[in-house]
């Protein structure tokens, strides 16, 4: 074997502490809910939509059931349900998911969405998950930067007396309406999997799964406390998914408020949310669980949010955490 020269052996080495050889910086990856600097704000105030009410391109959306809407909404708006935005249900099938870009397109432009509009979703009432339902159903259309929630719900724009109609408007003018689907925001079963059974066997904390190119994460359960400790919860079986922490929906609002963002931040840090990884938020069906990926959301993390959620994993064979004792 014919060994290499000194002189060749210092070049070599100079070219390793000069840091030639060094594997070149990995980026990280966008997080998956990521938004555009000049984005609009996720919240905004009464105060704001009565000075911007008569923008041309603003369209209102609200949330509620039709007696709800009958009684009384802000002049423009539009009654949104959530039957619009969902699969049609089966017999037998899981409740409430993102409906298909065909389905979904013809909604936004039954309602007057374009690519250039700018919505505000009025949510009726303190229960702000159907709200959040309808935002992320627009950020996943990739509207994320041109969408807001109604900060207080409709009742705090009765409250301050603003105007209140009971007519409901003309059928909005053709606009084009151009999806650009963000299916990165929707975590599946599988993807679940991957964390939920991969922690609780001491897998990796950080970094990519081996093989599988999925980040590790911090599973959310948006129920309240008494489902996540497998009190009822009317499916197969009672608990919560491996490795998941508890942050209930309840305790993220008040009378259709957020809480301020330093309070949101102390009940992650509280539960156990690592700001350093995504977080997949699930509930139920997938409503309230909208309402924690709003919420990861506007505390900058990186937030997917699992649509089949506690229906899908305990109908399937999957492990789940059950009551204690059982």
């Amino acid at each position: 074997m014919t060994m290499p020269s000194r002189s060749c052996t210092l070049v070599v080495g100079a070219l390793l502490l000069s840091g030639a050889c060094r594997q070149a910086p990995v980026t990280p990856p966008a997080p998956a809910n990521s938004r555009a600097a000049n984005a609009a704000p996720m919240l905004v105030s009464t105060s704001w939509l009565a000075e911007h009410a008569s923008d041309g391109d603003l369209v209102l959306l609200h949330v509620g059931n039709k007696a709800q809407y009958d009684s009384g909404h802000v002049a423009g708006s539009r009654l949104v349900s959530l039957e619009e935005i969902a699969l049609p249900a089966q017999p037998g099938g899981l409740s409430l998911q993102m409906a298909g870009v065909d389905q979904l397109t013809a909604w936004a432009v039954r309602n007057g969405i374009s690519d250039r509009s700018r919505v505000v979703v009025i949510p009726h009432d303190g229960a702000l998950q159907s709200a959040t339902r309808v935002f992320i159903t627009l950020a996943y259309l990739g509207a994320i930067d041109r969408v807001s929630l109604l900060d207080g719900s409709f009742q705090a724009w009765k409250r301050e007396q603003r105007a209140v109609t009971t007519a409901t408007p003309a059928g909005a003018a053709p606009v084009t309406f151009t999806p650009k689907l963000r299916p990165e925001l929707i975590a599946t079963i599988e993807q679940v999997e991957r964390i939920a059974l991969r922690e609780r066997n001491g897998g990796p904390t950080s970094g990519p799964a081996a093989g599988t190119g999925t980040p590790d994460a911090t599973i959310i359960d948006a129920r309240l406390a008494r489902f996540y400790n497998g009190d009822g919860g009317g499916y197969p079986r009672p608990g919560h998914i491996p490795t998941a922490v508890n942050v209930p929906l309840s305790s993220v609002s008040s009378n259709g408020y957020l809480k301020p963002l330093s309070e949101l931040k102390t009940l992650f840090d509280a539960a156990g949310v690592d700001p350093g990884k995504p977080v997949i938020t699930y509930c139920h069906i997938g409503q309230q669980a909208t309402l924690l990926w709003f919420v990861a959301t506007m505390l900058g993390l990186d937030a997917r949010m699992y649509d089949g959620s506690f229906q899908e994993w305990s109908g399937s064979t999957r492990p789940v955490v059950g009551p204690p004792g059982q």
